[in-house]
């Protein structure tokens, strides 16, 4: 009875505490949220000193419950504040939104997206082989099929701002300004870890060796000079639907590449089923008819989508009376 009651008390000794691993996550996350005014108000009146013991003390809160926050605070901690002016005529600064379930692509490519975000969230680890993450990705495929709202979903999957380069403001009516311009914008993307997009990139990277201007040679001799620079925070991606055109030298700088294809019909299903889910129509259901849409040979999902919000817009204006007819309706 004795041995039994010691071993009673034993249990009761080293009994865990029931405290939940939800309870633990968000008093964590209370304590880093707790230090956030005093950080804002630190940076306020520039006591940068100041702000990077706050981050540590967030960082610290927060490494057992959300241990990939800690470690990119951490890696932020290191570096200088942007001091460079944003060139608003070159770039526009975003805030991602999109996420990597959102853009519809065949299951293939889906399955290669997390290495990327993966080798970027192990980047120390990676240091320590010489190694370092893939961060030069080049999108190309026929128009319409979601090069561009990819580029913006991997600065989300990434938590960091997307810089998308204005096409119109990069090429200059003297094409000597367009290589000073295209120095400003990844000097500026160097400056902290971010995501620079380059879309309509055959316009830049032309093949040296079919072209006769000289000024054109030598912004794509340029060109491999910045992204051979660019640091490995910084993920350039650049898109084209002529990639045949790229200068081959540029082409061997990028060390992740997609094809994004013409949909076939189960991406054109996963497509129209988003497009005409409940959550889109509150209170209709039109969702049958998203098999009759994926039928039609669309010839990007640009246009299949276009299709099925006229369906939802026909919901509101007409009652749903022309809903048939438009997924019917060929292209």
């Amino acid at each position: 009875m004795e041995s039994a009651a010691n071993a009673g008390e034993t249990l009761e000794l080293t009994a865990p505490p029931r405290e939940t691993a939800k309870g633990v996550r968000k008093q964590a996350a209370s304590a880093a949220l707790s230090l956030l005014p005093a950080f804002v108000d630190r940076l306020r009146w520039g006591n940068t000193h100041g702000a990077a013991e706050l981050i540590e003390q967030m960082a610290s809160a927060l490494g057992d419950s959300y241990p990939g926050v800690a470690g990119k605070l951490r890696r932020y901690q290191t570096l200088k504040p942007v001091e460079m002016k944003l060139p608003a005529d070159i770039i526009s600064f975003e805030e991602p939104t999109a996420r990597f379930t959102e853009v519809i692509l065949p299951p293939d490519i889906e399955r290669q997206l997390p290495a990327i975000i993966q080798e970027h969230g192990r980047a120390d680890e990676l240091a320590a082989f010489r190694l370092s993450p893939r961060h030069k990705i080049l999108l190309e495929g026929p128009p319409g099929n979601g090069k561009t709202m990819l580029a913006e979903a991997f600065a989300g999957e990434l938590g960091v701002p997307l810089l998308r380069v204005n096409y119109s403001g990069l090429i200059a009516s003297h094409l000597g300004e367009t290589g000073s311009n295209l120095a400003k914008a990844f000097r500026y993307a160097e400056s902290a870890p971010c995501v620079l997009f380059l879309d309509e990139f055959d316009g830049i990277g032309s093949d040296r060796a079919t072209s006769d201007l000289g000024e054109i040679k030598r912004i794509t001799n340029q060109l491999l000079i910045l992204i051979d620079r660019m640091p490995s925070r910084c993920v350039l991606i650049s898109a084209t639907n002529l990639v045949e055109q790229i200068d081959p030298a540029v082409l061997r700088r990028f060390d992740f590449r997609l094809h994004i294809p013409v949909p076939d019909y189960a991406t054109r299903l996963r497509c129209a089923e988003a497009e005409l889910s409940q959550r889109l129509t509150p209170g209709k259901d039109v969702s049958y008819l998203a098999e009759v849409v994926a039928r039609h040979a669309f010839e990007n999902l640009a246009a299949l989508v276009q299709r099925c919000r006229e369906i939802r817009r026909d919901l509101v204006l007409n009652a749903g009376q022309g809903v048939e007819r438009l997924a019917a309706e060929e292209n």
